[in-house]
């Protein structure tokens, strides 16, 4: 009889990546498959950050935030070769959020998560500093901290830790069917493999509901929303190692972004798409991000000086709010069929993966051998 996996998961994104590190660990037999490259798709085309999430606090998202800032300090503790601190400045506005308003944010900011050795926020005299980068009307304002990360390098190292503790993993490889069988999940991967396993995680990201639909034939219980965020990118738009949030008139904010050294990051947008391959950049959304920049900034920039692009599909769990307004949470959807269950993994975001990994096998533990219960990924450096 052919080996049967304790695992299979769908997906060789961040979520996906995380499970199988943290599986392999517990002595677990996991597989893992992606149509693409592990960390190819939209856990490589975010923002590149490890943050609390400072504007969730805006919608009451205390617990998110809370979570979020706690695997801030876990990450920058187990993956410091590929994450740094750096300072953000919010140049104040009268016509934006108040002052007070602010304070409150970045107070619950350092607060909420705990001990940490990020630097605490400040305020600041924006007339004395960045009068070459800013525009001379803004005079005050404020300074906080997060983590840079090389996100698609952080999929990558969960990957190859997880392949460390025998876990196999197919990337280039599509999965083209599933079935549910009387014993085992039978998964059907394009090079004529057949995987066996006793749990099915798909962890699909923004493909979530297709693959549940085309592969997995089986009814969604949860509806999503697609929201599309772009960035661009250029050359470098100033020399100090810094940041800046901006706020935009639609009460969003745009982040500028040093970027691989000789260049500056800027995003996001947020668009609703039908698709989740419907991830290409729009004249509407390149206007948006450069019409924010040009209201702070003394050099301006325009369409030639972009230099490249790229968006992502986030996977939104459907409230039927606006956009802004959408949790960035996560949601599992566990169902059982004869012992056998599968596990949808709804929405997430980078910073909380470790922790969803986790809370992902704790959702398992009734399914799983009890020697897998210790959770160990917190401590365990990723090299």
């Amino acid at each position: 009889m052919s080996e049967i996996y304790d695992i299979f998961i769908l997906g060789g994104g961040i979520n996906g990546a995380g499970i199988a590190r943290d599986a392999a660990g517990r002595g677990l037999k996991v597989c893992l498959a992606d149509k693409g490259e592990i960390g190819g798709a939209t856990s490589s085309w975010s923002t590149k950050l490890i943050h609390g999430g400072l504007r969730y606090l805006e919608n009451y998202e205390f617990k998110l935030v809370r979570e979020s800032l706690k695997e801030r300090e876990v990450i920058h503790q187990i993956a410091k070769k590929i994450t740094k601190p750096i300072p953000f400045i919010i140049p104040h506005t009268k016509k934006h959020r108040p002052k007070w308003l602010i304070e409150i944010g970045l107070f619950l900011y350092d607060t909420l998560g705990g001990k940490t050795v990020i630097p605490k926020s400040k305020s600041i005299d924006l007339s004395k500093k960045f009068t070459n980068i800013l525009k001379k009307e803004f005079t005050d304002g404020f300074q906080y901290y997060d983590l840079q990360v090389d996100d698609k390098k952080l999929t990558k190292l969960n990957a190859e830790d997880a392949v460390k503790n025998n876990a196999k993993i197919f990337e280039n490889n599509k999965v083209i069917n599933i079935e549910l069988l009387d014993d085992f999940w039978k998964t059907s991967l394009e090079n004529g493999q057949i995987i066996k396993s006793k749990i099915l995680i798909n962890a699909s990201g923004p493909w979530i509901n297709e693959t549940m639909k085309n592969i997995i034939k089986l009814d969604s219980n949860k509806k999503i929303r697609l929201v599309k965020g772009s960035h661009i990118i250029i050359r470098k738009l100033y020399k100090d190692n810094i940041a800046f949030t901006l706020q935009n008139d639609d009460k969003r904010i745009v982040f500028v972004i040093p970027y691989n050294e000789k260049f500056t990051l800027i995003g996001t947008t947020e668009v609703e798409v039908n698709s989740p391959d419907e991830n290409k950049i729009d004249d509407f959304e390149i206007n948006y991000l450069i019409d924010c920049v040009n209201k702070y900034f003394v050099k301006q920039i325009n369409k030639n000086d972009i230099i490249d692009t790229y968006s992502g599909i986030r996977p939104l769990i459907e409230d039927f709010k606006e956009a802004t307004k959408v949790t960035r949470d996560y949601i599992f959807d566990l169902n059982t069929n004869n012992n056998l269950p599968i596990l949808n993994i709804y929405g997430g975001k980078l910073t909380t993966y470790r922790k969803l990994s986790e809370k992902a096998l704790n959702e398992l533990s009734k399914f799983l051998p009890t020697k897998s219960n210790k959770s160990w990924t917190a401590k365990k450096k990723l090299i």
